[in-house]
C-alpha cells in the first residue's frame, strides 16, 4: 500500500509531470495475459523474478514480470545487451526454458512449486554456471542470471511502492538543476 505522504509528494510541484504520469502507470501496470511470452513463460518468470526481489506473491509490490513482458512487447529496450545472448526476447524465452529444464531434473515439480530454499538454490546454480539442462550446454546461463537480475532490480526499484518502501524521493525532479550559472 502507497503511504499518503509519498503520494503528497508524487501530486505536488517538486514532481513533472511526465514523471508524475509514468509512475501512476506503474501503480496499475499487472497482467494475467501476457503480450510478449507464453502464459507458461509468464508465470514461470513472474515466480523467478518475485524470488529475486523476494516479494511473495500475495504480497507483491510490483509486478516485474508484467513491466518486462511490456517492454518486450513493444520492442523497446536499455539500448545495450550482452554479445553472447541473442535479442531479449529470444534471450528470455530460451534463459526461462533452460529453468524449467534445471527444476523438471532437480526436483521433478514446477518452479513455484519450490520452497523459498529450493528456488534459491536452483537459481543460485544458475548464477554460478552449474545448472543441469541442454539449454545451459549452448546458452551461457551465467550472462542470462545477470541479465534477468539487472532488469528485474531496475523495474522493481522503478516502481512507486518499492520506492515509497525504501522512502526514495528521488523522482522529485522538478526543482533539480534550476541554479542560474554565474
Amino acid at each position: 500500500m502507497i503511504a499518503d505522504t509519498f503520494f503528497a509528494l508524487l501530486n505536488s510541484d517538486r514532481v513533472t509531470e511526465p514523471t508524475r504520469k509514468v509512475l501512476l502507470n506503474r501503480l496499475t501496470e499487472t497482467t494475467d495475459s501476457p503480450a510478449f511470452f507464453t502464459a507458461e513463460e509468464f508465470a514461470l518468470l513472474r515466480a523467478v523474478t518475485d524470488c529475486l526481489v523476494a516479494q511473495p506473491a500475495e504480497a507483491r509490490l510490483a509486478d516485474v514480470a508484467t513491466m518486462m513482458d511490456n517492454r518486450l512487447a513493444a520492442q523497446t529496450g536499455p539500448g545495450w545487451r550482452f554479445d553472447e545472448l541473442p535479442a531479449d526476447g529470444t534471450a528470455y524465452q530460451i534463459g526461462l526454458k533452460g529453468i524449467n529444464e534445471s527444476v523438471l531434473l532437480l526436483h521433478h515439480k514446477n518452479f513455484a512449486d519450490l520452497s523459498r530454499e529450493e528456488k534459491n538454490n536452483l537459481l543460485k546454480t544458475i548464477q554460478q554456471g552449474n545448472a543441469p539442462g541442454e539449454t545451459w550446454k549452448t546458452f551461457p546461463p551465467t550472462r542470462f542470471f545477470e541479465l534477468m537480475l539487472t532488469e528485474t532490480t531496475e523495474h522493481f526499484y522503478s516502481h512507486p511502492a518499492a520506492q515509497q518502501e525504501i522512502n526514495y524521493t528521488g523522482f522529485a525532479d522538478a526543482q533539480g538543476w534550476q541554479v542560474p550559472i554565474l
